[in-house]
């Protein structure tokens, strides 16, 4: 009886994981998909980590990384494959291009926390990150 009903709650728990995963569900990548305004909230959270901003320098960086994502899309739009020698150079390029425009933002103190931020943070796709 015991091992029969071990049985069932095995299968059950495999019979609802199962979907659960094949659908990404769960964080933590995986297949798991962010909007564009979720991967910008994050990647400036995770940026500005430790830097306080008034409410102005907030409003610029939104607007700085919401016009790199535009161009990123454009670039994606144009034929651009980010997975080739080139593409990459073109997202390297890009992303650098919205950094210095992120750091121009904030004081000395406020550029050392953001590189060493930035430093941090994971690089790629293939190892989670941005």
């Amino acid at each position: 009886m015991k091992t029969s009903l071990r049985i069932l709650v095995v299968a059950a728990s495999l019979a609802v994981a199962a979907p659960l995963y094949a659908q990404g569900g769960g964080g933590g990548g995986g297949g798991m998909q962010m909007t564009p305004e979720q991967r910008m909230a994050r990647q400036k959270e995770q940026l500005f980590a430790g830097i306080t901003l008034t409410p102005a320098q907030s409003a610029q960086a939104d607007t700085i990384m919401m016009n790199a994502t535009k161009k990123q899309a454009e670039a994606r739009a144009a034929g651009v494959d980010m997975r080739s020698p080139e593409g990459q150079a073109k997202m390297a390029e890009m992303n650098a291009d919205r950094n210095k425009a992120l750091k121009a933002l904030l004081n000395a103190e406020g550029q050392a926390t953001f590189d060493k931020n930035l430093a941090a943070m994971p690089q790629g796709r293939g190892r989670g990150g941005l």
